[in-house]
């Protein structure tokens, strides 16, 4: 399976609308892997069980993967994950975090030690794994070693350019932290004030230490999508997909479709159309 790891500022939000905007006929997992508590289960009006806990407390039953391999069924982890999957009725199907912080940290950390190894080394589908802020300081998130990609996210605050100069810089470290390995990562902003998305980029290859990061993606600061993606009711799903977030969302999900196939097989994918929507 190809994981796609995004890290930074509005990643539960990007998620879900890169997810919509898939352009593959087999939609993509939504998996909430940030330490500090899942909020998707609320947003998509969802039960908070199962959830990440539950797969890696499955997993880890032998007998499960024992009954698996008798009714001819995939073992291990994709037996185990499957009925932790939330399908709203309107969204994408995803595995929630356990919502406190406390469960959600000892979730992901003992995830990182079976369940993300394991959905790495399948050909399944593809997971978008949802690992929340991180400061650059410290140690990567597991995740990451298993991920064929990886969106750095950061939102731009037209508030202060001061402070907003001051969070490039430490997203540009961060990003050359989050780049070991060799990795494909893809820069990603959130809106195009105070900064110009173009000046971003050169700013961010030249402070880079020759990490292989792509282009620059810019996308759009929404609040109305943003709020749709968070629960907010009342927008229609046609609507939802004509707003800026999902257009641009749509455009990202394109580029990492594309970077994950070159990542697994070193070509890109055959040009095709787009179809859109939210898939359930």
């Amino acid at each position: 399976m190809s994981i796609v790891a995004l890290i930074g500022d509005g990643t539960t939000t990007t998620s879900l609308a890169v997810a919509s905007g898939w352009p593959d006929t087999e939609p993509p997992l939504v998996m909430e892997a940030d330490p500090s508590g899942g909020s998707l289960a609320a947003w998509l009006d969802t039960p908070a069980l199962p959830s990440l806990a539950t797969v890696v407390t499955q997993f880890t039953r032998p007998d499960d993967a024992e009954a698996a391999a008798q009714t001819g069924r995939r073992t291990d982890v994709l037996a185990a994950l499957e009925p932790s999957v939330h399908r709203p009725s309107a969204g994408v199907a995803f595995v929630a975090a356990p919502t406190r912080s406390i469960a959600a940290s000892r979730a992901v950390e003992e995830a990182a030690t079976v369940v993300f190894p394991a959905l790495a080394a399948t050909d399944e589908f593809t997971a978008i794994v949802d690992t929340g802020r991180h400061g650059g300081h410290l140690p990567l998130p597991p995740v990451l070693r298993h991920s064929d990609v990886i969106v750095a996210c950061h939102r731009q605050s037209a508030a202060s350019a001061r402070a907003g100069a001051v969070r490039l810089e430490r997203f540009a470290e961060q990003i050359v932290h989050w780049s070991t390995g060799g990795r494909a990562l893809i820069p990603m902003v959130i809106g195009d004030e105070p900064f110009d998305p173009d000046e971003i980029g050169r700013f961010l290859v030249a402070r880079s230490d020759g990490a292989p990061i792509h282009a620059l993606h810019v996308l759009a600061d929404d609040p109305l999508a943003a709020a749709v993606l968070a629960g907010r009711e009342g927008v229609s799903a046609r609507r939802l997909q004509r707003l800026p977030l999902m257009r641009s969302a749509a455009d990202l999900a394109r580029r990492v479709c594309d970077t994950v196939h070159e990542q697994r097989f070193g070509t890109p994918l055959a040009p095709r159309a787009h179809a859109g929507g939210v898939r359930p």
